[in-house]
């Protein structure tokens, strides 16, 4: 395993990140053309505020539904599919044009007859990184979506990063694997059907970005949309050695807009590899193995 406090070897020596984290307000729209307009006004702004690294919240594409006729909310991933070229092909264009990394929120997918809640980082050469949602929401069962099997760590010029998609925030080990194979960005795109939803996704990439001495890039879903009301407050996250109070920048609650934060990772590192608690190097895997050695039931009557 490589030294998990030291930055190593990278394509890109700049001491400087800019990430954005968008917070976007799903809205009645007439067709993909509006979409991309929707789209592409917030990439613009993010390379004008010369972005490396851009996130779009869960699902953020709902507005499509507006355009079609769906009468059941587990027709909605099949009506996501239809639309599913025109996405690639959308933010292929926008990440090569601009030249910057954006990880384009979530959409539905299908593969074998199943479909998933999918994560896709589109890179400035034309890669596409996908992550499928492995913790599932109760929203997402009764959406239709599959929980997906491989965490997934994306190699960028500036380091390693984490997908992490809403609900999966709350479970630390997934965090920590991500961690422990190198990223120590976690990307947190989300749609909090409600102010607690948020409140509990907030303290929980809180609790990610001090456990693995990480930084947390959370983006939010906001707006009414055929029934549901998304809310939350977007916002770029740190350990506390690195930021007093954990945040590097933050949205206004419920706003859309576009918040962008500077990384010094100079300070960064050394912070990390400095810090008081290097909670990574404590590590106790020793002890962790009781957690593939029990067989968890849980009485789903309780």
């Amino acid at each position: 395993m490589r030294n998990l406090y030291e930055r190593g070897t990278l394509l890109s020596t700049s001491d400087s990140l800019k990430i954005g984290a968008i917070q976007f307000r799903v809205r009645e729209i007439h067709g993909f053309k509006e979409f991309s307009k929707h789209v592409t006004k917030f990439v613009e702004l993010a390379a004008r505020q010369k972005v490396d690294l851009l996130v779009f919240p869960e699902l953020f594409a709902l507005e499509l539904l507006s355009t079609e006729n769906v009468n059941e909310i587990s027709e909605i991933p099949k009506v996501l599919v239809e639309y599913y070229e025109n996405y690639l092909n959308l933010f292929l264009r926008l990440a090569e044009k601009f030249r910057l990394s954006i990880l384009a929120g979530t959409t539905a997918t299908k593969r074998n007859g199943k479909y998933f809640n999918t994560a896709h980082l589109f890179l400035p050469s034309q890669k596409i990184v996908k992550y499928d949602k492995i913790h599932l929401h109760y929203i997402d069962k009764v959406l239709g979506f599959s929980p997906g099997l491989i965490p997934i760590v994306a190699e960028l010029e500036f380091g390693k990063v984490g997908l992490v998609i809403c609900y999966d925030v709350g479970f630390p080990e997934l965090a920590r694997i991500l961690a422990l194979k190198g990223a120590y960005i976690l990307l947190v795109p989300s749609a909090a059907p409600g102010r607690s939803a948020w409140e509990w996704l907030r303290y929980c990439c809180h609790a990610r970005a001090i456990e693995n001495q990480s930084i947390v890039v959370h983006s939010c879903l906001v707006g009414k949309f055929k029934g549901l009301n998304f809310e939350g407050k977007s916002a770029i996250i740190a350990s506390t050695d690195y930021e007093k109070n954990g945040i590097i920048v933050e949205s206004r609650y419920g706003e859309e807009n576009l918040v962008a934060g500077e990384i010094n990772l100079g300070k960064f590192w050394k912070i990390r590899k400095k810090t008081k608690a290097p909670v990574l190097r404590d590590l106790r895997p020793d002890i962790y193995e009781q957690l593939c050695e029990m067989k968890w039931k849980f009485d789903k009557t309780n």
